[in-house]
């Protein structure tokens, strides 16, 4: 009859695979290992000055582009550049200070090209039988990819909010065109609300042409006033890049004044002009607008939707100061808006 005893269950190798006679240089498999992964890898001696590499494997060679003999001898700082943080430089020498047994930085490297990745550094100290430090293992992880995706990712995010903002402010002002416009005319009332509608529209392909980085006030104005009589608008000042946040805004100021003008003011007569200038004064955009000829022209009710549209955009909305005065001639206006983040942009006009 067969023995039936269970025999012993298998727990793994065999004893004899510990054994000398079988394994007569563990440290030898080790290296072999090492050499061979496919994670970079280094190790360092921190009893040498300056704690040298002196082992690399061959993906340590293949991520940085360089050879044994460049490696070999050298602190691992050759891996930073220009834009390497040193924020993240000094956690890697606070986890080297505080004898950490083992610490993660992520950090920008560069490879001997000059391309720079992102390097997941992760370091452990490697102690002798009595505890003494003999050297420190360093791995290496290119996850520039990853980094990348959360930029993209974190940028289509601020890309949306500031599309949501924009397109709220927008909607805003178009709000008030259409609940504050007045006119005893249908027809009227459609084409008041259509210009100042069209002149955000102007105002945004402006902003589109330039992916959103502001808009010259040169090209802001000359799109305002196309429509104006030819030769009766003479308009010039210094290029200015307006921000952004104050190109619809500043477009629809532009419209009511030019609006107000054909309607009420000087281009409403044969012999009337505008003179139109601007500066930068103070890190404000000063808009000088000057009319002249408009004589026997009844001005526009200071309670008109224009008159107060102006006012709301430019001293509500941004922040500046409105100085207005009329006179026989026709409208005088002093407009003053904070640029902000506005820069020249050229030579002047």
């Amino acid at each position: 009859m067969a023995d039936e005893t269970p025999g012993p269950s298998f727990k793994g190798d065999p004893p004899a695979a510990a054994k000398e006679t079988v394994l007569p240089d563990r440290r030898e498999l080790a290296l072999v290992a090492v050499e061979r992964t496919r994670m970079p890898m280094v190790v360092s001696d921190p009893r040498q000055p300056d704690t040298p590499i002196v082992l690399a494997n061959h993906a340590f060679l293949e991520l940085t582009g360089y050879t044994p003999d460049e490696v070999i001898g050298r602190n691992c700082r050759f891996l930073q550049g220009p834009e390497t943080n040193p924020g993240d430089v000094d956690a890697i020498r606070q986890g080297l200070a505080t004898n950490s047994d083992h610490f993660e930085v992520e950090l920008l490297n560069y490879r001997k090209d000059g391309s720079a990745f992102w390097n997941q550094l992760s370091i452990s100290p490697v102690r002798d039988e009595a505890g003494e430090l003999i050297y420190y293992f360093g791995s290496q992880k290119d996850v520039t990819a990853r980094r990348r995706a959360e930029e993209l990712e974190a940028i289509e995010r601020l890309l949306l909010k500031e599309v949501d903002h924009r397109a709220m402010n927008a909607l805003a002002i178009v709000q008030s065109i259409v609940s504050l416009s007045r006119t005893d005319s249908i027809a009227r009332y459609a084409a008041s609300v259509r210009g100042r509608v069209e002149a955000l529209a102007r105002a945004h392909r402006l902003l589109a042409q330039s992916g959103w980085a502001g808009a010259d006030l040169n090209q802001l104005m000359t799109a305002e006033m196309m429509d104006a009589p030819r030769g009766r608008v003479a308009a010039g000042g210094p290029s200015l890049r307006v921000p952004a946040p104050l190109v619809q805004p500043l477009a629809l100021v532009v419209h009511e004044l030019a609006a107000n003008a054909v309607q009420h003011g000087a281009l409403a007569v044969p012999a009337g002009v505008v003179k139109v200038r601007w500066a930068e004064e103070a890190g404000r955009i000063l808009l000088e607008w000057q009319e002249s000829g408009a004589r026997n022209v009844k001005p526009p009710s200071e309670s008109g939707f224009g008159l107060r549209i102006l006012h709301g955009l430019i001293e509500r909305q941004l922040g500046g100061k409105v100085k207005m005065s009329w006179d026989s001639e026709g409208l005088g206006a002093e407009l003053r808006v904070p640029m902000k983040s506005a820069v020249r942009t050229g030579p002047g006009h």
